[in-house]
């Protein structure tokens, strides 16, 4: 199958053509301008994709001129187009456009249509084969046949064969195009010529016998009328056939043979075709599309589309009609899903389009349309979306199960840390500390890694200090660069503070993935970070190094997730090699640009560009929060997290009331006793979110003041948090904890208490 794509941006030409190379059956050709597309397109193509704004026509010009030519005139065209406006897309539809994409294009949505549309093209030319070989048998078989134009004043003949030519003795420019009473303009005045007459004005079946006067004798012809697809206004054809009654028997099977011959044209592609009168009746359907609901056509006939036994395939839509889809304005209808019951009881997804049509004055006369069976699609589609959904549920599970004892690693270790004087065992815990802050950070990626690949990171912006972020990174791979032998440089240390808008835990991260790969892959030299620049409304950071460097395909791999894990780096270097992938994703959830330059034996260098804009406001590193006097009620249903929790709140000054889990929290939560809560979202029997709903719920019907409310849980991607955000909670802490991740959240939410006691007051 040969495939002509056209656009102008060649990354996106790139991107495109490389949605097909997987496929052994296409042979694509690539163009960057209309007229190349065109001329490519005359000398033989089985689909084009062209896109919209090109630099020398749009591609509703160039479908324009492909649909004025025999050769190019039924080509399937998809156009593509970065504009959102419905103009776009109706210029592109009216010049004959196939289908229509918006940009950034869904590349398996794109293999999808364009599958589809190739199969269609290919059934569209087996039809015009079976109708140029169905002219050649009837012309070959001496048959008397003529096609008539029903939809034309005068029902002209459209087709004429050789053997009714031959019955009138008249030339073939005497009477195509013509109306066909020259056909039977030798016969005698019969008040069957008079009914032959009408029946063709009205567009109805009928036979009908005259009689023919010749110098032998007195003939006797059966000219009958066939409407295609049936019978009044709805005739696309009328099939008229002559047949001398001597050989009667003869005569009829010819015209039956024939007949049905001439039917197959309309239904030989084999695709799912339908008809709808302007009152929403089924008017035809294809013998196709009715074997493949498990019905015959004549069943359907006459039906009104709300009288069919389905629904739509979008729960949104679950109490709409189809005739819905068939009202004024009579829009296009555009790859709708809909699902239809069989006789059988069987569901059916069906995938259907359809334009309005109009009759000969120009009025709405129904709609035309096609379409496929895609319960196979559908059935494989809602696997996926399950698997995703277990997936989602799996990585939640295991974001829960490992978080919650690092919890206690973590916290723990901050504890003791405060309590035990040895340098040692100081020493001893902060390495317990930064081994499973490690294993978090993994952990993170893995599940980053999840979420990118669903698109489900969405960046919180927030406030920060960009220089003392820096220094805080630089500070501490120093020392590890410094253990490993490496020298290592950062200028910044001496900068004021840099006070920008955006997402601080992301960024970090990043930051945080090209040192740690710039450490672990250098063994001499040294590491060096550069504030490239601090722009008002963005931020550069290089971090340069002297490993092993890396090849352009390697970068490339790089950024593919788990491309560097092979044996041999997985034995020089430790790590899960995701770091740089990790970085990419999140650079780009970020609206940034992660430039790599690179060079092997010699050192990469990794350029960091984010959009953040500076801020006024002073940034001043808070104190822990002062909680003395704060009636807190705590749950968590891990005895190692309520004991740390335990012992950080009461730092703080908090008096505490302790739960181990949901169910206790409820019962010992009296309205108006507590100041402020903190609860665990993954407890049994009955989750934070149920929890803090019901206090909510009583909150409001008793027109109680709202106490604020902190969850804490290892589940933190966006959409998690909104569900946090929707239940009742008012700020958000991940796992694992520590004593100023815990104070920054109850200064976020302990204003909310002042406003609402001021607004009680």
């Amino acid at each position: 199958m040969r495939i002509v794509i056209v656009e102008d941006n060649q990354l996106v030409l790139q991107v495109l053509a490389a949605a097909f190379d997987s496929v052994p059956d296409y042979e694509l050709q690539t163009f960057s301008t209309a007229q190349e597309g065109i001329d490519a397109c005359r000398n033989g193509a089985d689909l084009a994709i062209f896109d919209h704004r090109l630099p020398d026509k749009t591609g509703a010009d160039a479908i324009r001129l492909l649909r004025a030519e025999d050769a190019t005139q039924h080509l399937p065209v998809i156009v593509i187009t970065g504009d959102d406006d419905q103009a776009t897309k109706m210029a592109a539809i009216k010049a004959g456009a196939t289908d229509f994409l918006k940009k950034p294009v869904n590349i398996e949505e794109l293999r999808l249509r364009v599958h589809n549309l190739l199969a269609l093209h290919e059934a569209q030319k087996r039809a015009e084969e079976g109708e140029r070989l169905l002219r050649t048998v009837i012309s070959a078989s001496g048959s008397n046949i003529a096609v008539l134009d029903a939809r034309s004043p005068g029902c002209p003949v459209v087709f004429i064969s050789d053997g009714l030519l031959a019955a009138t003795g008249k030339s073939k420019d005497e009477l195509m195009a013509q109306p066909p009473e020259g056909i039977w303009a030798g016969a005698q005045p019969s008040k069957a010529r008079v009914q032959l007459e009408k029946a063709l004005a009205e567009r109805v079946a009928g036979r009908f016998m005259l009689s023919f006067a010749t110098r032998q004798a007195a003939t006797w012809r059966e000219i009958s009328l066939r409407p295609v697809p049936e019978p009044g206004i709805a005739a696309r054809y009328i099939v008229l056939t002559q047949v001398d009654v001597s050989d009667l028997v003869s005569a009829r099977n010819t015209s039956r043979t024939l007949s049905d011959r001439m039917s197959d044209i309309a239904r030989i592609s084999g695709a799912f075709f339908f008809e709808i009168d302007s009152e929403c009746r089924i008017s035809y359907v294809s013998e196709t599309m009715a074997l493949g609901l498990g019905a015959v056509p004549e069943s359907v006939l006459g039906r009104h589309v709300d009288t069919l036994h389905g629904r739509f395939s979008d729960p949104a839509k679950a109490n709409q009609r189809f005739s819905s889809l068939f009202m004024a304005p009579h829009n296009p209808v555009e790859h709708e899903i809909v699902v239809l019951n069989s006789a059988d009881r069987r569901e059916h997804t069906v995938q259907i389009s359809a334009i309005p049509f109009t009759d000969a004055q120009g009025r709405f006369a129904g709609y035309r349309g096609s379409g496929g069976d895609v319960t196979a699609l559908a059935a494989a589609r809602d696997a996926a979306a399950k698997l995703s959904r277990a997936k989602s549920a799996f990585l939640a599970t295991i974001s829960h199960e490992m978080r919650t004892p690092l919890t206690a690693i973590i916290g723990t270790a901050e504890l003791l840390r405060d309590d035990i004087g040895t340098r040692a065992c100081t020493d001893g815990l902060q390495e317990i500390t930064q081994a499973a802050q490690k294993l978090n950070d993994v952990l993170g990626n893995v599940l980053d890694l999840s979420d990118l690949e669903n698109n489900a990171i969405t960046p919180v912006a927030q406030e920060f200090d960009m220089n003392a972020l820096l220094q805080e990174l630089c500070t501490t791979f120093a020392r590890t660069a410094t253990a490993k032998g490496l020298g290592f440089r950062f200028d910044g240390n001496s900068l004021p503070p840099d006070n920008r808008l955006g997402d601080r835990t992301r960024v970090r991260q990043v930051l945080h993935n090209l040192l740690s790969n710039a450490v672990k892959f250098t063994q001499n030299g040294m590491i060096e970070v550069k504030l490239v620049h601090a722009m008002p409304d963005s931020v550069a950071i290089k971090v340069i190094d002297s490993g092993i460097g890396m090849t352009q395909d390697e970068i490339a791999r790089a950024m593919e997730p788990f491309a560097q894990v092979d044996d041999r780096m997985a034995r020089e270097f430790e790590g899960c090699g995701i770091g740089l992938s990790i970085a990419h994703g999140l650079t780009n959830a970020m609206h940034g640009r992660l430039d790599i330059q690179s060079e092997p034996n010699v050192g990469t260098a990794a350029t960091l560009t984010l959009p953040m804009p500076q801020t006024k406001c002073p940034n001043v590193q808070n104190p822990i929060t002062d909680l003395t006097g704060m009636r807190m009620l705590v749950a968590d249903d891990n005895a190692a997290n309520r004991k740390i929790l335990q012992v950080m709140l009461h730092k703080m000054g908090a008096e505490l009331t302790m739960c181990e889990d949901g169910d206790a929290a409820l019962q010992a939560w009296v309205p108006e006793a507590f100041d402020l809560l903190l609860l665990d979202i993954n407890m049994p029997a009955i989750s934070g979110t149920d929890v803090i709903s019901q206090i909510r719920r009583t909150e409001q019907e008793w027109a109680l003041p709202r106490v604020p409310a902190v969850a804490v849980t290892a589940n933190t991607n966006s959409e998690q948090r909104a569900s946090y955000f929707q239940a009742g909670f008012d700020a958000c802490v991940g796992k694992p904890f520590t004593t100023r991740s815990l104070s920054s959240a109850f200064q976020t939410v302990l204003p909310l208490a002042a406003k609402t006691d001021a607004a009680d007051g």
